[in-house]
C-alpha cells in the first residue's frame, strides 16, 4: 500500500475511534465501508412480509453480505415466533435488513423505546431457555424517538384504548 493511503487509513481510523460512540455498535471498520442497497431475499423468513423490499449492507449488526446475514438472521426465528411482542419480527429486521432508501447515505436505526419494549417483553423468554439479552441489542445504542428512526407500530398494546 501507498504510504500516503496508509497515513490517510490511519487518520481516519482514529477519527472514527474518537467518535466511537456515533457509529453502530463501535465499530469503526463497518463505518466507513459505503453502504448499498440490496432487495431483500426471499429466502430471508425473518423479515418476510416487512413493508419495504430493499435492506443496506453493511447491516447494523456489521454483516456485509447477503448470505452472512441470512445465516445470522435465521437464528432470531424462534423469538419471533414465541410472538413475545408484536414488534420483534419490525425491530429485529431492522437490524439485520435495515431499510435502504437511494436517497438517503444513513442508516435508519430502530427507536430507543422500539428496542426497550421488545426486550421487555422478550427478554424472559429468552432467559427462560438459558439466553440473556446480547450486547449487541443494547438500547442505549439506538436513537431517541424524536431521531429519525424506526418507531414502534402501535403504541395500543401499552396505552388503553379509549370508547366513546
Amino acid at each position: 500500500m501507498p504510504p500516503r493511503f496508509c497515513a490517510l487509513l490511519l487518520l481516519a481510523s482514529q477519527c472514527l475511534a474518537s467518535a466511537a460512540g456515533l457509529f453502530p455498535f463501535g465499530e469503526a471498520d463497518f463505518s466507513y465501508k459505503r453502504s448499498n442497497c440490496k432487495p431483500i431475499p426471499a429466502p430471508m423468513l425473518l423479515c418476510r412480509g416487512i413493508e419495504y423490499q430493499s435492506m443496506r449492507l453493511p447491516n447494523l449488526l456489521g454483516h456485509e453480505t447477503v448470505q452472512e446475514v441470512l445465516e445470522q438472521a435465521s437464528t432470531w426465528i424462534p423469538l419471533v415466533q414465541k410472538q413475545c411482542h408484536p414488534d420483534t419480527r419490525k425491530f429485529l429486521c431492522s437490524l439485520f435488513a435495515p431499510v435502504c432508501i437511494d436517497d438517503l447515505d444513513e442508516i435508519i436505526q430502530p427507536c430507543h423505546s422500539l428496542c426497550e419494549e421488545v426486550k421487555e417483553s422478550c427478554a424472559p423468554v429468552m432467559s427462560a431457555f438459558g439466553f440473556p439479552w446480547p450486547d449487541m441489542l443494547d438500547c442505549s445504542r439506538f436513537p431517541k424517538d424524536n431521531d429519525l428512526c424506526i418507531p414502534l407500530a402501535s403504541s395500543d398494546h401499552i396505552l388503553p384504548v379509549t370508547r366513546e
